[in-house]
C-alpha cells in the first residue's frame, strides 16, 4: 500500500489523475488470513478449538486432542471461493468452500438448516502447546480471502437452533465479499458445478475435493448438505456427458 501511495502522489504533483492503488485484495496476495478485530480468542476460557467445514474435516493436517461433530450458527456453505493455488490456477480457478453470512446470501428456498444458516462440520480440540503453532499454521493455509473469528458451537442434534452452546471456536469465513477478489458469489449450483468438475490445481482435482468433503460429512454422520448434494449431482452429470461427446 506505501508503494500505491507514492505513485499515486507522484501523478499528482504531474498533474495527472492517479491510478487506482492496487489492494492486496485486488490482487489476492495475502500472506495470511485476515483476523477479526472484535473476535474474543482470550476468554475466559480461551478458544481451543477449530471448526472445519471443508477440506480440514478430511485433511485437517495437525494434531488434535479431539474431534467431534458440531455446528455454527450464522453462516451457509457455498463453493464461492475461487482456488488458484490448490484446486485451480490463475489462469483457470477451481472453487473452494468458505462460510458466507446468512445474511448476505439472499433470494434462495432450502432446506431449514439452510435458511436459519446452520452449517454441520468437525470441531477440533487441540493442546494448549500446541495451540499457536496450529493457528499460525492454519492462518497461512487459508490466508486467501479468509477471515479468523470465534463462534460458538452448537451441538448436531433435531433442532440445533434452540440447543445450549458447547464451546467457542476458530472460524473461517468469507473475508468482506464486496472487497475480496477471489469472492465469486452469488453464484449458481449450476455455474460453480461447471468449474469443478474440470479443474485442477496443484492439490489435485476440483471434483476429487468436491466428493472428499461429501463423503466425509457422511462417514461423520453429519446431516445432509442439500446445497453440496446438488453440487455433487451436478458435477457427475457434467462429467457423464463430457465422456459421451
Amino acid at each position: 500500500q506505501a508503494e500505491s501511495v507514492q505513485t499515486g502522489l507522484a501523478h499528482m504533483a504531474g498533474g495527472e489523475k492517479p491510478p487506482p492503488p492496487l489492494t492486496e485484495a485486488a490482487v489476492a496476495k495475502w500472506e495470511r488470513a485476515r483476523v477479526d478485530p472484535l473476535a474474543d480468542f482470550a476468554g475466559p476460557p480461551p478458544v481451543r478449538a477449530v471448526f472445519a467445514y471443508g477440506s480440514l474435516v478430511f485433511r485437517p493436517g495437525f494434531r488434535f486432542q479431539r474431534a467431534y461433530p458440531a455446528c455454527v450458527r450464522g453462516f451457509r456453505r457455498r463453493f464461492w471461493q475461487k482456488s488458484c493455488d490448490h484446486r485451480g490456477t490463475p489462469e483457470r480457478p477451481g472453487r473452494v468452500v468458505t462460510l458466507v453470512r446468512a445474511e448476505d446470501v439472499q433470494g434462495e428456498e432450502e432446506d431449514t438448516a439452510a435458511r436459519t444458516g446452520i452449517v454441520h462440520g468437525i470441531a477440533y480440540e487441540v493442546a494448549d502447546d500446541e495451540w499457536d503453532a496450529v493457528i499460525e499454521e492454519l492462518d497461512v493455509r487459508e490466508r486467501y480471502g479468509y477471515m479468523r473469528t470465534a463462534e460458538w458451537l452448537y451441538p448436531v442434534g433435531e433442532n440445533p437452533a434452540v440447543e445450549e452452546p458447547l464451546a467457542r471456536a476458530v472460524v473461517y469465513y468469507c473475508y468482506k465479499p464486496q472487497e475480496n477478489a477471489i469472492y465469486c458469489g452469488p453464484e449458481s449450483t449450476e455455474e460453480a458445478a461447471a468449474v469443478i468438475a474440470f479443474a485442477e490445481g496443484p492439490s489435485g482435482r476440483n471434483d476429487a475435493y468436491c466428493f472428499a468433503l461429501e463423503a466425509a460429512l457422511r462417514q461423520h454422520g453429519l446431516p445432509p448438505d442439500p446445497y453440496l448434494t446438488d453440487i455433487s449431482r451436478r458435477v457427475r452429470a457434467m462429467q457423464a456427458q463430457a465422456r459421451q461427446e
